[in-house]
């Protein structure tokens, strides 16, 4: 009897001290703004949105994301700012936090530095990539969400590029970028910094002979209707980056953390093949109004394109080489 009446007791308290203990409290429900200055309707955005979708609904409603797009929330330099200033969640770029932020890292957006798209990304996966992301959350709090494709840089032209001695001599616009301009100068172009709202016009004047850009751009400037060809020579594989508030995210409990890191991967390889997609379609619609496609080989632009890109190197971009950056597979 006096057992079970201590087993009764010890039971009852047992009871009572677990009804005094509140339930494990839920993750307090959090607001991720996601600004940009880039329209809605680009690959990045749609993949924004793709990365806002997923985090909602495998957090339960817990985790809120509201997406402002198109300048919304200011340009590029003042979404950097906020961002370290904590006045923003998270912001979708192109490479502008490396030149502003990590300017020793810029070859990240320079010319003849890459082989290929793969080549980008193993490099920014290797110590260089880390590097930079140790500069944004050590000196300026910010974390790294990841980075996703935005497509190739090729060039366009009155007469065919075959092979790097055909651009010898010829008009190229360029924009205010040193990096643009010794290495295609370097390559052997008349180098001719325009603005590009400006560009059509001088190409139809006659101004340049041919340009540099990606297939949305040059659709987007109509530069069909002034040339006819284009050299697939994917000289730049553009990226976009995504950052968040660095401060945010490491307060966040693990369970949010795992979603957010989650979301970002699929959500960025989605980016990947929307961007995929999209030159596809350009490519294919600038080959339906008239413009013909060369197949240049890429490795001499890069051989002529070494010597400016080595002082490049040696002025800008001490961290590394182009040799350094060559090795890596």
């Amino acid at each position: 009897m006096l057992r079970r009446n201590v087993v009764g007791l010890v039971g009852g308290l047992t009871l009572s001290l677990l009804a005094a203990v509140p339930a494990l409290s839920q993750s307090k429900p959090v607001t991720i703004r996601i600004a940009s200055a880039f329209d809605q309707s680009t690959d990045m955005m749609q993949a924004a949105k793709r990365f806002g979708d997923i985090v909602k609904e495998r957090s339960k409603g817990a985790i809120d994301v509201k997406i402002f797009a198109g300048g919304q929330m200011g340009g590029e330099k003042d979404n950097v700012e906020a961002l370290k200033l904590g006045e923003l969640e998270m912001a979708v770029f192109g490479t502008y936090p490396i030149v502003s932020l990590a300017p020793k890292y810029s070859f990240f957006d320079a010319p003849f530095v890459f082989r290929d798209k793969a080549h980008v990304y193993k490099t920014w996966d290797s110590k260089l990539g880390s590097e930079v992301r140790d500069i944004f959350s050590k000196s300026h709090g910010l974390h790294t969400v990841g980075m996703m494709g935005r497509g190739y840089r090729h060039l366009t032209s009155n007469s065919p590029i075959n092979s790097v001695d055909d651009v010898k001599g010829m008009k190229l616009r360029m924009g205010q970028s040193r990096p643009f301009i010794d290495a295609f100068t370097a390559v052997g172009a008349v180098v001719v910094p325009i603005a590009l709202p400006e560009l059509f016009t001088s190409l139809k004047l006659g101004v340049v002979q041919g340009s540099d850009g990606p297939f949305d751009q040059i659709y987007t400037f109509k530069l069909q209707e002034a040339q006819k060809y284009i050299a697939i020579t994917g000289h730049l594989y553009a990226t976009s980056l995504w950052l968040m508030n660095d401060k945010l995210y490491q307060s966040l409990p693990a369970d949010q953390k795992a979603i957010i890191d989650t979301a970002a991967k699929e959500a960025l390889a989605y980016g990947d093949e929307l961007s995929a997609a999209s030159e596809k379609a350009l490519g294919d619609k600038l080959q339906a109004a008239g413009m013909q496609f060369t197949k240049p080989d890429y490795a001499p632009f890069m051989a002529k394109a070494k010597p400016a890109l080595d002082k490049l190197f040696a002025d800008l971009w001490s961290v590394t080489s182009a040799d350094e950056i060559a090795k890596i597979q």
